[in-house]
């Protein structure tokens, strides 16, 4: 029998060994979706899978109002604090050890109401970046992986009125929702408008990407800012009449993109694996985080009484089945050579293996 052979043999077999299951490859796997409610003051969290099933992770956070993964894996999240005993302030949840920690208290004159997560690249420096309800710059958090945490203005060139979404792109390009919130006396609540703009990696003002208004039926209070895989589409959801844009990067065209049929229902927005949007509920009344397909068909809803009003939503996406499928092939052929080097150190001392 040739080493070939031999080769051969040792892959099928390893393809009906135990040690390696089909399953890994063809069953469908689900997504773990995190939320952080400002009303509830919870970290919560749901298997796509089964999601009537709601962890409470946390209930230890002080109106919490964004949050996002860092390359640490752990998760960030932005409270507001009480105003009283809590100052504003940035803290860490190790899904690991189940712990909570400070990570940086911000100042309650000039950084207050932290509204908005997002990481600039690790090339770049990978900097946590603050948006907040209300005016003044976005804010850098360095060192919020380590013991040496510092804080400092990021954007210039545009005095922002509100900074209530985030996303950055691959170079470093920043997109803010520059919402500003009024109070109209003739209706009886404050009415939220303002445009989407854009920042250079250095943090200067680059120009405007979306009006208020834009089309179909206008965009009209921007809050959550979504980039596709892509990065040629940014999502925006416009919080006064409860719809979902979408811009094209290239062209600045912006067009209605789906809805959640009413005010107040489009607030944080996020992405599962499948390329699905999920967009949570900030009315504080339906408890909903509503599910769009890649097409803007609303596939399904997200319900729970815990998730009142939902500051942020975050996916931790599974590895696709070709990445597994890769993985998988990767374990066979190493297990494979090991019984061919095994086999021929038998038969004839050698090794074909460097």
């Amino acid at each position: 029998m040739s080493v070939q052979n031999v080769l051969v043999a040792s892959l099928c077999l390893l393809v009906t060994s135990p040690l390696v299951s089909s399953t890994l490859v063809t069953s469908t796997l689900a997504d773990t979706v995190y939320v952080v409610s400002q009303s509830t003051n919870k970290l919560l969290a749901f298997d796509t899978a089964t999601p009537s099933t709601v962890a409470t992770l946390s209930s230890a956070l002080s109106k919490p109002s964004a949050i996002a993964k860092g390359s640490d894996g752990n998760l960030y999240i932005a409270e507001w604090g009480n105003g009283d005993s809590i100052d504003p302030r940035i803290s860490r949840y190790n899904p690991t050890t189940q712990q909570l920690a400070v990570v940086t208290t911000l100042n309650y004159a000039t950084q207050s109401n932290p509204s908005s997560l997002t990481f600039r690249p690790s090339l770049l420096g990978g900097e946590l970046l603050v948006g907040r309800l209300g005016a003044g710059p976005i804010l850098k958090v360095s060192g919020w992986n380590s013991g040496s945490v510092a804080v400092a203005d990021y954007t210039s060139g545009l005095a922002l009125d509100g900074s209530l979404g985030l996303a950055v792109a691959a170079d470093g390009t920043l997109y803010v929702s520059n919402t500003a919130y009024n109070y109209n006396q003739s209706i009886g609540y404050a009415v939220a408008s303002g445009p989407i703009v854009s920042f250079n990696a250095s943090g200067t003002s680059i120009g405007t990407v979306a009006t208020a208004g834009s089309e179909q039926g206008g965009l009209s209070g921007p809050t959550g800012l979504l980039l596709s895989g892509s990065g040629q589409t940014l999502y925006s959801t416009s919080v006064m009449n409860g719809k979902i844009f979408a811009t094209n990067l290239s062209t600045f065209a912006t067009t209605q993109f789906t809805t959640t049929g009413n005010p107040f229902e489009s607030g944080p927005i996020a992405q599962l694996s499948d390329g699905s949007l999920l967009v949570g509920s900030v009315s504080g009344q339906s408890n909903t985080i509503y599910q769009f397909s890649s097409s803007g068909a609303m596939t399904g809803t997200f319900s729970n009484n815990d998730f009142g009003t939902i500051g942020g939503i975050l996916v931790a996406p599974v590895p696709e089945p070709s990445s597994l499928l890769l993985v998988m092939m990767g374990m066979i052929g190493t297990i494979g050579l090991a019984r061919v080097n095994a086999w021929r150190s038998r038969h004839s001392g050698g090794s074909i293996l460097p």
